[in-house]
Protein backbone atom coordinates (compact mmCIF):
# COMPACT_ATOMS: atom_id res chain seq x y z
CA UNK A 1 0.00 0.00 0.00
CA UNK A 2 1.77 3.34 -1.14
CA UNK A 3 1.51 6.01 1.21
CA UNK A 4 1.82 9.54 1.43
CA UNK A 5 2.18 10.48 5.04
CA UNK A 6 3.76 8.40 8.15
CA UNK A 7 2.44 8.94 11.48
CA UNK A 8 4.08 6.26 13.82
CA UNK A 9 8.21 7.05 14.01
CA UNK A 10 10.70 4.56 13.80
CA UNK A 11 11.80 5.45 17.54
CA UNK A 12 8.83 4.38 18.79
CA UNK A 13 8.70 0.72 17.30
CA UNK A 14 12.18 -0.46 17.96
CA UNK A 15 12.87 -1.91 21.84
CA UNK A 16 16.07 -2.05 23.22
CA UNK A 17 16.87 -5.54 24.41
CA UNK A 18 16.67 -5.14 27.94
CA UNK A 19 13.11 -3.88 27.97
CA UNK A 20 12.12 -6.12 25.05
CA UNK A 21 11.39 -9.18 26.91
CA UNK A 22 8.62 -9.23 29.48
CA UNK A 23 9.77 -10.22 33.17
CA UNK A 24 7.93 -13.97 32.88
CA UNK A 25 9.33 -16.48 35.13
CA UNK A 26 10.29 -19.46 32.48
CA UNK A 27 12.18 -21.96 34.23
CA UNK A 28 10.47 -23.21 37.31
CA UNK A 29 11.83 -26.12 39.34
CA UNK A 30 10.08 -29.12 38.88
CA UNK A 31 7.13 -30.53 40.80
CA UNK A 32 7.84 -34.44 40.77
CA UNK A 33 10.88 -34.60 38.73
CA UNK A 34 14.34 -36.90 38.68
CA UNK A 35 17.04 -36.10 40.95
CA UNK A 36 18.57 -33.01 41.74
CA UNK A 37 21.07 -31.37 39.82
CA UNK A 38 22.62 -27.78 38.61
CA UNK A 39 19.52 -26.11 37.51
CA UNK A 40 15.78 -26.62 36.76
CA UNK A 41 13.49 -28.78 34.53
CA UNK A 42 11.46 -27.45 31.82
CA UNK A 43 7.82 -28.77 31.97
CA UNK A 44 7.23 -30.94 29.08
CA UNK A 45 4.43 -29.79 26.57
CA UNK A 46 1.52 -30.98 26.43
CA UNK A 47 0.83 -32.15 23.31
CA UNK A 48 -1.59 -35.26 22.25
CA UNK A 49 -1.07 -38.18 20.61
CA UNK A 50 2.72 -39.22 20.05
CA UNK A 51 3.08 -42.32 21.47
CA UNK A 52 6.91 -41.34 22.94
CA UNK A 53 8.16 -38.74 23.83
CA UNK A 54 10.84 -36.24 22.02
CA UNK A 55 14.29 -35.02 22.08
CA UNK A 56 14.48 -32.22 24.17
CA UNK A 57 17.34 -29.39 23.70
CA UNK A 58 19.08 -27.63 25.64
CA UNK A 59 17.04 -25.91 28.30
CA UNK A 60 14.43 -27.29 25.76
CA UNK A 61 11.14 -29.14 25.77
CA UNK A 62 9.95 -32.67 25.88
CA UNK A 63 7.56 -32.87 23.02
CA UNK A 64 4.58 -34.68 23.79
CA UNK A 65 2.46 -35.85 27.03
CA UNK A 66 -0.26 -38.49 27.10
CA UNK A 67 2.30 -41.03 25.58
CA UNK A 68 3.45 -44.08 27.73
CA UNK A 69 7.29 -43.07 27.13
CA UNK A 70 8.70 -39.97 28.81
CA UNK A 71 10.68 -37.39 26.61
CA UNK A 72 14.40 -37.52 26.40
CA UNK A 73 16.43 -35.14 28.35
CA UNK A 74 18.17 -32.30 26.40
CA UNK A 75 22.13 -33.11 26.02
CA UNK A 76 24.76 -31.01 27.76
CA UNK A 77 22.59 -30.41 30.56
CA UNK A 78 23.41 -31.41 34.08
CA UNK A 79 20.83 -33.42 36.03
CA UNK A 80 18.04 -31.58 37.19
CA UNK A 81 14.75 -31.46 38.38
CA UNK A 82 12.19 -32.22 35.73
CA UNK A 83 8.39 -30.71 35.90
CA UNK A 84 5.45 -33.04 35.14
CA UNK A 85 4.06 -32.68 31.64
CA UNK A 86 0.12 -32.79 31.50
CA UNK A 87 -1.96 -35.68 30.23
CA UNK A 88 -3.65 -35.38 26.94
CA UNK A 89 -7.20 -34.26 28.19
CA UNK A 90 -6.78 -36.45 31.49
CA UNK A 91 -4.84 -38.93 30.13
CA UNK A 92 -2.76 -40.60 33.25
CA UNK A 93 0.82 -40.31 31.66
CA UNK A 94 2.29 -37.06 31.22
CA UNK A 95 5.64 -35.94 29.41
CA UNK A 96 8.74 -35.98 30.44
CA UNK A 97 11.02 -32.39 31.70
CA UNK A 98 14.00 -31.52 30.46
CA UNK A 99 17.43 -30.40 31.42
CA UNK A 100 19.01 -27.51 32.44
CA UNK A 101 22.44 -26.76 30.89
CA UNK A 102 25.37 -27.54 32.61
CA UNK A 103 26.90 -30.80 32.94
CA UNK A 104 27.68 -32.92 30.57
CA UNK A 105 24.85 -35.35 30.66
CA UNK A 106 21.36 -34.95 29.56
CA UNK A 107 18.95 -34.47 32.86
CA UNK A 108 16.34 -36.80 34.47
CA UNK A 109 13.10 -37.06 33.20
CA UNK A 110 10.21 -35.94 35.17
CA UNK A 111 8.04 -38.69 36.37
CA UNK A 112 4.46 -38.66 34.98
CA UNK A 113 1.67 -35.81 35.26
CA UNK A 114 -1.76 -36.67 36.31
CA UNK A 115 -4.34 -35.15 34.13
CA UNK A 116 -4.00 -32.90 30.97
CA UNK A 117 -4.43 -29.16 30.72
CA UNK A 118 -7.32 -29.44 28.80
CA UNK A 119 -9.37 -30.54 31.15
CA UNK A 120 -10.97 -33.49 28.99
CA UNK A 121 -11.05 -31.12 26.19
CA UNK A 122 -10.88 -32.72 22.81
CA UNK A 123 -8.36 -31.86 20.09
CA UNK A 124 -10.84 -32.66 17.22
CA UNK A 125 -13.31 -29.47 18.39
CA UNK A 126 -14.29 -27.82 15.50
CA UNK A 127 -12.67 -24.33 14.14
CA UNK A 128 -13.46 -21.59 11.70
CA UNK A 129 -11.61 -23.88 9.02
CA UNK A 130 -14.39 -26.66 9.88
CA UNK A 131 -16.88 -23.74 9.59
CA UNK A 132 -16.13 -22.32 6.50
CA UNK A 133 -15.24 -26.04 4.92
CA UNK A 134 -18.81 -27.29 5.22
CA UNK A 135 -20.09 -24.25 3.77
CA UNK A 136 -18.03 -24.71 0.93
CA UNK A 137 -15.30 -21.97 1.41
CA UNK A 138 -12.08 -23.66 2.21
CA UNK A 139 -9.21 -22.47 4.41
CA UNK A 140 -6.32 -22.06 2.19
CA UNK A 141 -4.44 -19.88 5.10
CA UNK A 142 -4.77 -19.74 8.79
CA UNK A 143 -3.07 -18.19 11.47
CA UNK A 144 -3.07 -18.00 15.44
CA UNK A 145 -0.81 -18.37 18.49
CA UNK A 146 -3.57 -18.40 20.40
CA UNK A 147 -5.56 -21.96 19.69
CA UNK A 148 -6.34 -24.25 16.83
CA UNK A 149 -8.35 -22.96 13.98
CA UNK A 150 -8.85 -26.41 12.24
CA UNK A 151 -9.91 -30.06 13.79
CA UNK A 152 -7.57 -31.51 11.27
CA UNK A 153 -4.67 -29.48 12.66
CA UNK A 154 -2.05 -31.54 14.69
CA UNK A 155 1.11 -29.40 14.72
CA UNK A 156 2.95 -26.78 16.08
CA UNK A 157 0.96 -23.28 16.46
CA UNK A 158 4.11 -21.19 15.92
CA UNK A 159 7.85 -21.32 16.36
CA UNK A 160 9.95 -18.74 18.22
CA UNK A 161 13.46 -17.78 17.79
CA UNK A 162 15.71 -17.68 21.45
CA UNK A 163 19.24 -16.15 21.42
CA UNK A 164 17.46 -13.45 19.56
CA UNK A 165 17.06 -9.94 19.54
CA UNK A 166 14.57 -6.62 19.32
CA UNK A 167 15.93 -6.29 15.61
CA UNK A 168 15.76 -9.38 14.33
CA UNK A 169 15.48 -9.79 10.35
CA UNK A 170 14.95 -14.01 10.38
CA UNK A 171 18.56 -15.51 11.14
CA UNK A 172 20.52 -16.47 14.11
CA UNK A 173 19.33 -18.00 17.89
CA UNK A 174 17.47 -21.82 18.23
CA UNK A 175 14.35 -22.31 16.88
CA UNK A 176 11.66 -24.05 18.73
CA UNK A 177 8.35 -25.07 17.35
CA UNK A 178 5.37 -24.53 19.67
CA UNK A 179 2.76 -26.89 20.33
CA UNK A 180 -0.50 -26.89 21.29
CA UNK A 181 -1.79 -28.18 24.66
CA UNK A 182 -4.54 -30.90 24.59
CA UNK A 183 -7.57 -28.71 24.15
CA UNK A 184 -6.15 -26.69 21.18
CA UNK A 185 -4.58 -23.51 22.75
CA UNK A 186 -1.09 -22.39 22.40
CA UNK A 187 0.99 -23.94 24.86
CA UNK A 188 2.46 -21.08 26.63
CA UNK A 189 4.53 -22.92 29.30
CA UNK A 190 6.37 -24.27 25.89
CA UNK A 191 7.54 -20.89 25.49
CA UNK A 192 8.30 -20.12 28.40
CA UNK A 193 10.65 -23.01 29.15
CA UNK A 194 12.67 -21.81 25.98
CA UNK A 195 12.55 -18.19 26.33
CA UNK A 196 13.67 -17.49 29.64
CA UNK A 197 13.54 -13.47 30.89
CA UNK A 198 17.17 -13.05 30.08
CA UNK A 199 16.71 -13.50 26.79
CA UNK A 200 14.90 -12.47 23.78
CA UNK A 201 12.79 -14.57 22.22
CA UNK A 202 10.87 -13.48 18.53
CA UNK A 203 8.51 -15.13 16.36
CA UNK A 204 10.27 -16.75 13.70
CA UNK A 205 7.10 -18.67 11.71
CA UNK A 206 3.44 -19.03 11.90
CA UNK A 207 2.47 -22.24 10.85
CA UNK A 208 -0.33 -22.42 8.46
CA UNK A 209 -2.92 -24.75 10.07
CA UNK A 210 -5.05 -25.11 6.10
CA UNK A 211 -2.79 -27.87 5.69
CA UNK A 212 -1.59 -26.18 2.81
CA UNK A 213 2.27 -25.18 4.20
CA UNK A 214 1.12 -21.45 3.57
CA UNK A 215 3.44 -20.84 6.47
CA UNK A 216 4.62 -17.30 6.78
CA UNK A 217 8.27 -15.87 7.62
CA UNK A 218 9.32 -12.49 8.70
CA UNK A 219 8.63 -10.10 5.62
CA UNK A 220 11.52 -9.09 2.83
CA UNK A 221 12.21 -4.96 2.37
CA UNK A 222 10.49 -3.25 -0.49
CA UNK A 223 9.66 -0.13 -2.23
CA UNK A 224 10.94 3.36 -0.60
CA UNK A 225 7.88 4.71 -1.36
CA UNK A 226 5.69 2.88 1.36
CA UNK A 227 7.88 4.90 4.62
CA UNK A 228 11.26 5.93 5.70
CA UNK A 229 11.71 2.03 6.55
CA UNK A 230 9.96 0.32 4.02
CA UNK A 231 12.98 -0.63 1.52
CA UNK A 232 14.21 -2.58 4.42
CA UNK A 233 13.52 -5.88 6.19
CA UNK A 234 11.42 -6.20 8.55
CA UNK A 235 11.56 -7.39 12.05
CA UNK A 236 10.10 -10.82 13.72
CA UNK A 237 7.34 -9.92 16.98
CA UNK A 238 8.89 -10.16 20.33
CA UNK A 239 7.60 -13.56 21.41
CA UNK A 240 6.32 -12.64 24.81
CA UNK A 241 5.09 -9.61 24.90
CA UNK A 242 1.23 -10.41 24.06
CA UNK A 243 0.45 -12.55 27.08
CA UNK A 244 -2.90 -13.22 27.15
CA UNK A 245 -5.90 -15.23 28.92
CA UNK A 246 -8.18 -17.03 26.62
CA UNK A 247 -11.03 -19.43 28.49
CA UNK A 248 -8.67 -19.69 31.56
CA UNK A 249 -6.21 -20.54 29.76
CA UNK A 250 -2.67 -18.44 29.50
CA UNK A 251 -1.47 -17.86 25.32
CA UNK A 252 0.57 -15.38 24.00
CA UNK A 253 -0.64 -12.80 21.30
CA UNK A 254 1.26 -11.68 18.38
CA UNK A 255 1.89 -8.46 19.47
CA UNK A 256 3.44 -6.49 16.30
CA UNK A 257 5.28 -3.39 16.52
CA UNK A 258 5.78 -0.57 13.12
CA UNK A 259 8.26 -2.30 11.14
CA UNK A 260 7.48 -6.28 12.03
CA UNK A 261 5.65 -7.73 9.43
CA UNK A 262 5.02 -11.63 7.81
CA UNK A 263 4.95 -12.64 4.40
CA UNK A 264 5.49 -15.46 2.03
CA UNK A 265 6.53 -14.32 -1.55
CA UNK A 266 5.72 -17.04 -3.76
CA UNK A 267 1.97 -17.59 -4.83
CA UNK A 268 0.43 -19.40 -1.66
CA UNK A 269 -0.81 -23.09 -2.40
CA UNK A 270 -4.57 -22.47 -3.30
CA UNK A 271 -4.69 -19.03 -2.99
CA UNK A 272 -7.29 -17.57 -5.08
CA UNK A 273 -5.64 -15.96 -8.09
CA UNK A 274 -7.09 -13.30 -10.96
CA UNK A 275 -10.79 -12.87 -10.41
CA UNK A 276 -11.66 -16.00 -8.45
CA UNK A 277 -13.40 -14.76 -5.00
CA UNK A 278 -12.11 -14.55 -1.53
CA UNK A 279 -12.74 -14.64 1.87
CA UNK A 280 -11.43 -13.20 5.09
CA UNK A 281 -11.52 -13.34 8.87
CA UNK A 282 -9.53 -11.72 10.95
CA UNK A 283 -9.40 -10.89 15.26
CA UNK A 284 -7.02 -8.59 16.12
CA UNK A 285 -7.35 -5.48 19.36
CA UNK A 286 -9.15 -2.72 18.53
CA UNK A 287 -7.76 -0.74 21.50
CA UNK A 288 -4.13 -0.92 19.73
CA UNK A 289 -4.47 -0.11 16.43
CA UNK A 290 -2.16 2.05 14.01
CA UNK A 291 -2.87 5.38 12.46
CA UNK A 292 -0.49 4.70 9.19
CA UNK A 293 0.06 2.34 6.26
CA UNK A 294 -0.77 -0.22 6.63
CA UNK A 295 -1.44 -2.95 8.98
CA UNK A 296 -3.12 -5.94 6.61
CA UNK A 297 -3.85 -9.19 6.44
CA UNK A 298 -4.65 -10.82 3.25
CA UNK A 299 -3.79 -11.18 -0.47
CA UNK A 300 -0.74 -9.46 -2.22
CA UNK A 301 2.08 -9.56 -4.79
CA UNK A 302 4.99 -11.85 -5.02
CA UNK A 303 7.01 -8.94 -5.06
CA UNK A 304 7.17 -6.14 -2.53
CA UNK A 305 9.65 -4.15 -4.83
CA UNK A 306 6.49 -3.59 -7.39
CA UNK A 307 2.71 -2.19 -7.32
CA UNK A 308 -0.09 -4.53 -7.78
CA UNK A 309 -3.72 -5.00 -7.02
CA UNK A 310 -4.08 -6.03 -3.56
CA UNK A 311 -7.06 -8.11 -1.63
CA UNK A 312 -6.61 -7.45 2.55
CA UNK A 313 -8.55 -6.63 5.26
CA UNK A 314 -7.07 -3.47 6.84
CA UNK A 315 -7.30 -2.34 10.20
CA UNK A 316 -6.45 1.09 11.87
CA UNK A 317 -7.56 4.79 11.17
CA UNK A 318 -5.60 6.58 8.36
CA UNK A 319 -6.27 9.04 5.77
CA UNK A 320 -7.82 7.07 3.49
CA UNK A 321 -11.56 6.28 3.78
CA UNK A 322 -13.40 7.03 6.90
CA UNK A 323 -16.03 5.15 9.31
CA UNK A 324 -17.69 6.21 12.13
CA UNK A 325 -16.41 8.52 15.20
CA UNK A 326 -12.51 7.72 15.22
CA UNK A 327 -11.51 4.67 14.21
CA UNK A 328 -9.52 2.47 14.12
CA UNK A 329 -11.84 0.55 11.39
CA UNK A 330 -11.71 -2.61 9.05
CA UNK A 331 -11.42 -1.54 5.52
CA UNK A 332 -10.51 -3.18 2.23
CA UNK A 333 -6.85 -2.42 0.79
CA UNK A 334 -6.73 -2.88 -2.51
CA UNK A 335 -4.02 -0.87 -3.46
CA UNK A 336 -3.32 3.25 -3.69
CA UNK A 337 -6.07 3.44 -0.88
CA UNK A 338 -7.85 2.10 1.47
CA UNK A 339 -11.60 1.41 1.31
CA UNK A 340 -14.27 1.35 4.57
CA UNK A 341 -16.64 1.26 1.71
CA UNK A 342 -17.92 2.79 -1.32
CA UNK A 343 -17.96 2.15 -5.28
CA UNK A 344 -17.28 5.81 -6.59
CA UNK A 345 -14.92 8.85 -5.56
CA UNK A 346 -17.33 10.67 -3.46
CA UNK A 347 -19.30 7.98 -2.07
CA UNK A 348 -18.98 7.35 1.86
CA UNK A 349 -15.85 5.31 3.21
CA UNK A 350 -14.70 5.68 -0.67
CA UNK A 351 -10.68 5.59 -0.37
CA UNK A 352 -8.72 6.19 -3.45
CA UNK A 353 -5.45 7.72 -2.60
CA UNK A 354 -6.08 10.80 -4.95
CA UNK A 355 -9.53 11.70 -3.81
CA UNK A 356 -10.49 10.04 -0.34
CA UNK A 357 -10.97 13.39 1.38
CA UNK A 358 -13.41 14.54 -0.83
CA UNK A 359 -16.19 11.42 0.45
CA UNK A 360 -17.67 11.93 3.70
CA UNK A 361 -17.20 8.54 6.25
CA UNK A 362 -19.25 5.35 5.93
CA UNK A 363 -21.58 6.04 9.05
CA UNK A 364 -22.68 2.44 8.85
CA UNK A 365 -18.49 1.23 9.75
CA UNK A 366 -18.50 1.43 13.09
CA UNK A 367 -15.24 2.69 15.09
CA UNK A 368 -14.00 -0.85 16.63
CA UNK A 369 -11.80 0.26 19.57
CA UNK A 370 -12.39 -2.69 21.74
CA UNK A 371 -10.29 -5.49 23.09
CA UNK A 372 -11.54 -8.39 20.62
CA UNK A 373 -12.82 -6.68 17.04
CA UNK A 374 -13.73 -9.25 14.66
CA UNK A 375 -13.65 -7.99 10.82
CA UNK A 376 -14.42 -9.69 7.28
CA UNK A 377 -13.92 -8.87 3.78
CA UNK A 378 -14.97 -10.81 0.95
CA UNK A 379 -14.88 -9.64 -3.09
CA UNK A 380 -15.75 -11.06 -6.44
CA UNK A 381 -17.27 -8.12 -8.43
CA UNK A 382 -18.67 -6.88 -5.54
CA UNK A 383 -16.64 -6.62 -1.97
CA UNK A 384 -18.44 -6.70 1.53
CA UNK A 385 -16.77 -5.49 5.02
CA UNK A 386 -18.77 -6.91 8.21
CA UNK A 387 -17.24 -6.55 11.92
CA UNK A 388 -18.37 -7.05 15.30
CA UNK A 389 -16.81 -6.49 19.02
CA UNK A 390 -17.05 -9.97 19.67
CA UNK A 391 -17.63 -9.88 23.36
CA UNK A 392 -20.54 -7.28 23.33
CA UNK A 393 -22.52 -8.15 20.37
CA UNK A 394 -24.09 -11.11 18.81
CA UNK A 395 -24.41 -10.39 15.24
CA UNK A 396 -22.15 -9.02 12.65
CA UNK A 397 -22.76 -5.13 11.61
CA UNK A 398 -22.52 -4.87 7.46
CA UNK A 399 -20.68 -1.66 6.83
CA UNK A 400 -20.79 -1.92 3.14
CA UNK A 401 -21.66 -4.52 0.23
CA UNK A 402 -21.46 -3.42 -3.27
CA UNK A 403 -19.90 -2.87 -6.60
CA UNK A 404 -16.41 -3.11 -6.62
CA UNK A 405 -14.20 0.25 -6.51
CA UNK A 406 -14.78 1.68 -9.81
CA UNK A 407 -10.40 2.46 -10.26
CA UNK A 408 -9.67 -0.92 -8.98
CA UNK A 409 -10.29 -3.94 -10.67
CA UNK A 410 -9.55 -7.96 -8.76
CA UNK A 411 -6.70 -9.13 -9.36
CA UNK A 412 -4.96 -11.50 -6.89
CA UNK A 413 -1.56 -11.87 -6.80
CA UNK A 414 -1.44 -15.13 -4.39
CA UNK A 415 1.17 -13.98 -1.77
CA UNK A 416 0.23 -13.47 1.91
CA UNK A 417 0.94 -10.49 3.70
CA UNK A 418 -0.13 -10.25 7.71
CA UNK A 419 1.35 -6.34 9.19
CA UNK A 420 2.51 -4.65 6.05
CA UNK A 421 1.52 -3.47 2.80
CA UNK A 422 1.97 -5.61 -0.63
CA UNK A 423 5.10 -2.98 -0.93
CA UNK A 424 5.89 -3.39 2.59
CA UNK A 425 4.36 0.00 3.86
CA UNK A 426 5.70 -0.95 7.53
CA UNK A 427 4.19 2.07 9.48
CA UNK A 428 1.37 0.42 11.15
CA UNK A 429 1.12 -1.98 14.31
CA UNK A 430 -1.69 -4.08 15.94
CA UNK A 431 -2.34 -7.34 18.11
CA UNK A 432 -3.35 -10.23 15.81
CA UNK A 433 -5.08 -13.33 17.68
CA UNK A 434 -6.57 -15.07 14.97
CA UNK A 435 -7.44 -14.99 10.80
CA UNK A 436 -7.84 -17.02 7.69
CA UNK A 437 -8.19 -16.48 3.69
CA UNK A 438 -10.56 -18.88 1.92
CA UNK A 439 -11.83 -19.71 -1.25
CA UNK A 440 -15.14 -18.21 -2.44
CA UNK A 441 -17.54 -15.58 -1.43
CA UNK A 442 -19.03 -16.50 2.05
CA UNK A 443 -22.56 -16.22 2.64
CA UNK A 444 -23.77 -13.81 5.45
CA UNK A 445 -24.80 -16.62 7.60
CA UNK A 446 -21.29 -18.47 7.39
CA UNK A 447 -19.63 -15.45 8.43
CA UNK A 448 -22.08 -15.53 11.38
CA UNK A 449 -21.36 -19.28 11.83
CA UNK A 450 -17.66 -18.22 11.98
CA UNK A 451 -18.24 -15.04 15.02
CA UNK A 452 -20.24 -17.77 16.70
CA UNK A 453 -17.29 -19.99 16.76
CA UNK A 454 -14.59 -17.43 17.57
CA UNK A 455 -16.67 -16.13 20.26
CA UNK A 456 -16.92 -19.65 21.96
CA UNK A 457 -13.22 -19.98 22.18
CA UNK A 458 -13.62 -17.87 25.37
CA UNK A 459 -11.64 -14.63 24.55
CA UNK A 460 -12.22 -12.24 27.07
CA UNK A 461 -12.88 -15.26 29.87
Amino acid sequence: MISRRFVIPFGASVIPLAASVAAIACSDPGETGGTGGSGPGVAGSSMAGSPAGGSAPVGGVGNTAGGPTAGTAGANGGSSSGASGGGAGGSPAGGAGGSAAGGPAGGSAGAAGSGGSGGGGSMNAEGPCDVYKKAGNECVAAYSTIRRLSSAYKGPLYQVRSGSNAMNTGSGGMLHDIPMTADGFGDAAAQNAVCPATTTCTVAKLYDQSGRGNDLIVAKGGLTNGGQYAALDDFETIANKGPLMVAGKSVYSLFMEARQGYRISTVGAGMPRDAEPQGIYMLADGTRAGTACCWDFGNVTTNPKSYAEMNTLFFGSAFWGRGAGNGPWFGADFEAGVWMGGSRPGEPGWGGLNDARDAPPNMNNPSMRVKYALGFLKTSTTYALRMADLVAANTLTTAYEGPYPSTKHPDNQGAIVLGVGGDNSNNSFGTFYEGAIVKGYPAAATEQAIMDNVKAAGYGK
